[in-house]
């Protein structure tokens, strides 16, 4: 955003907020610091202010649980969960999507211990303690809270009366820019990272044997630093992950000391964190000759990943695990998977500095993997472990399995009602479906259903292969498994024998079935003329429902 576009009442919005985060501090710190992080001060003998009751006049009675938006930028305000504000760097206003920060930096002062206060905001401004006021608001990156600068608050005009003053003005153009020139940087980076990597992070490949799996997963990955493993029946987690093994040692009367020797998953993460900008692959052939829950054990919790493609959940790492990471990555390494743990866990201020206790996987790791379904001794997956990967089909034939007349949008548009009708037929047809085999509105995450970053079209496209791949192929494989002629429409042409394939080359959206279905699961069209042959019409799918029921 220009300078020249910024209103008076953004800078209106932007004097309350520092008001805000001020005001906050000198009560906190007359309250004798009741109040917690993101948290408003909690009503004891000891907070008698009715902070709610002023929160209005600030225009941010819900900063405490919502972003603050001003033009491109939001702001969020931490405060210090310690026993006293001040230069604790937990005390800052926050510019989101950056490491940048507005922080108090003053000594810290303990408020006494039976001191009460009921004065209303604007008597903060002019109030006469000067041993605990702090005279000066800093801006920099996190823990450098004086890298761009300070700034009197009687220069920033915070009082209620005082117009918006210069000093308030080039505070905020800096933060603009500074914000646009992280975003930009970050923007380059994903984009980097998306050009040049095309597949999901979690992704696995299955079909047929000889249907060229690993050729395409090779193709895929040819350009990028690889690691490539393959599961079988004895395969374990100290083997994929890493353990304490004996090793050869000439510091030892025997020749032999124990250490920690890393799988192909820690490998694959130390390279990634060492590297961020370079994407890594790890690959996995036959991901389901193993036990895949064993082999992954509790990493498996980090396969869920955030909207970066990041994961969403920390695990906590075994002593040896943690020994062995403090001393293989390097500074930059361990900062780097230390903002991965501080994000995740929404509370980087008041984050010790980083052991290498916890690990998560950073955007740049991605997991692929290959399997056959139908192989004699394959070790099932469970469900949980399914939903967190993007699977894909290869079919026998070429011009199988290919996606016809199936309307991504529409699908999207009405998935919980869809949802809700798979769930009503695998209860009438199914025979006992337990209830945890049915689909939760959870089943797809909220950026399968809609990615903001890509346009309708590329939304709708998406979203056909999000269905098929995990609707689709789960209904199939795992919930309608032993009832699939009840549950599916059996093409004519089938012979009685459903294949995946038929159901992902039949999927047809102008058809309250889908195409699919034994029974209707989806809302008719409101302009059935749009459709492609005569057996689309909303007659002509009830009667092919009919006699598929039969």
């Amino acid at each position: 955003m220009e300078q020249s576009t910024v209103t008076d009442a953004e800078y209106e919005q932007f004097k309350n907020l520092l008001r805000f985060f001020y005001a906050q501090y000198r009560y906190n710190c007359a309250a004798g610091s009741v109040g917690g992080v993101g948290k408003l001060p909690r009503r004891n003998s000891n907070c008698l202010y009715p902070l709610e009751e002023h929160l209005n006049q600030f225009h941010l009675s819900k900063l405490f649980h919502n972003q603050l938006h001003i033009g491109d930028m939001s702001f969020e305000i931490k405060f210090s969960s310690q026993s006293s504000m001040g230069s604790n760097k937990c005390t800052f206003i926050s510019l989101v999507g950056t490491k940048i920060g507005l922080y108090l930096c003053q000594e810290p002062r303990k408020a006494s211990a039976g001191k009460t206060t009921d004065l209303p905001f604007k008597d903060f401004f002019t109030w006469d303690d000067r041993n605990q006021e702090p005279k000066k608001l800093y801006m920099g990156e996190q823990y450098k809270p004086q890298e761009y600068g300070s700034y009197e608050f009687a220069d920033l005009g915070l009082s209620e009366e005082a117009p918006v003053t210069d000093q308030l003005k080039q505070l905020f153009h800096l933060l603009q820019n500074l914000n646009s020139t992280v975003k930009a940087q970050q923007q380059v980076h994903q984009e980097q990272i998306e050009a040049d990597v095309s597949r999901p992070h979690n992704w696995i490949l299955f079909g047929a044997p000889g249907t060229g799996k690993s050729y395409v997963i090779d193709q895929a990955a040819k350009q990028y630093p690889r690691c490539r493993v393959t599961f079988h029946p004895d395969y374990t987690y100290a083997q994929f992950v890493g353990a304490y093994k004996p090793v050869p040692s000439q510091q030892t009367a025997s020749g032999i000391t124990y250490g920690f020797v890393p799988g192909p998953f820690v490998n694959t993460l130390v390279e990634s964190l060492e590297n961020p900008n370079t994407p890594h692959i790890l690959i996995i052939e036959e991901i389901n000759r193993a036990d895949p829950a064993a082999v992954f054990g509790d990493v498996f919790q980090l396969l869920d990943r955030n909207d970066e493609g990041s994961s969403e959940y920390s695990v906590r790492t075994s002593q040896e695990l943690k020994d062995y990471l403090q001393g293989k990555l390097s500074a930059n390494a361990q900062k780097t998977l230390r903002a991965l743990i501080v994000d995740l866990e929404q509370s980087e201020a008041d984050a010790p500095d980083y052991d290498c206790s916890e690990i998560a996987i950073p955007n740049n790791m991605y997991i692929w993997a290959s399997m056959n379904s139908a192989d004699q001794g394959v070790f099932p997956m469970d469900t949980a472990f399914k939903r967190r990967w993007t699977f894909q089909y290869l079919p026998i034939d070429s011009d199988n399995g290919m996606l016809q007349s199936a309307d991504g949008a529409f699908l999207s548009e009405h998935w919980d009602e869809i949802r809700t009708n798979i769930n009503k037929l695998l209860k009438s047809q199914g025979r006992d479906i337990p209830e945890d085999k049915l689909l939760g509105p959870y089943f797809l995450s909220a950026r399968e259903l809609h990615n903001d970053d890509e346009d309708a079209e590329q939304n709708a496209q998406n979203f056909v292969h999000v269905f098929a791949s995990k609707v689709i192929m789960y209904l199939f494989e795992d919930a309608a498994r032993y009832c699939r002629a009840q549950v599916f429409r059996i093409p004519d042409e089938s012979q009685e024998q459903l294949y995946l394939s038929d159901l992902l080359r039949n999927l047809n959206t102008n058809r309250p079935d889908l195409g699919i279905f034994a029974e209707s699961v989806a809302p008719t069209l409101e302009n059935p003329e749009n459709t492609d042959s005569e057996e689309s019409t909303p007659d002509d799918s009830e009667e092919s429902t009919e006699e598929s029921a039969e």
